[in-house]
């Protein structure tokens, strides 16, 4: 990775796992100028998820559009977004445990998890959620 501030190489000094959110954490240090910073890892999961609807399409899986519609579903809440950005990842990682070895996850098993998710955290964004995507 380069240097957020002088554009040079730099090292890792420090890494953790982030187990919850699957993410590693890292400090930096730059070789050139010295600064240091952090930087999150993250798994990108639009290259490897796909999602086949009901009439066997296949489109690749899009977390952000899934934080949209979880976000849409709480928009009541008055925190909202980090809601729907815990309850987003709770969803992923049940997604990745159901998982085939080709990254391919039916639509109804997505809008499911989903909903069982949602009705266990808040039955009206759970009902907002049926609304919209019934299965």
């Amino acid at each position: 990775m380069v240097c957020i501030y002088c554009k040079g190489e730099t090292h890792v000094t420090n890494s953790r796992l982030q187990k919850r959110t699957n993410q590693v954490w890292r400090r930096r240090q730059c070789n050139s100028c010295q600064a240091i910073f952090s930087s999150l890892e993250h798994v990108v999961y639009e290259g490897g998820l796909t999602v086949q609807s009901s009439t066997s399409h296949i489109t690749p899986f899009q977390r952000d559009k899934l934080f949209l519609d979880i976000y849409d579903a709480c928009r009541h809440r008055s925190n909202a977004i980090s809601d729907a950005t815990a309850l987003t990842e709770t969803v992923l990682s049940k997604l990745l445990a159901l998982r085939t070895s080709q990254g391919l996850i039916p639509r109804d098993t997505l809008v499911k998890i989903t909903d069982s998710v949602l009705k266990q955290f808040d039955r009206s964004a759970h009902v907002h959620y049926l609304a919209f995507h019934s299965l």
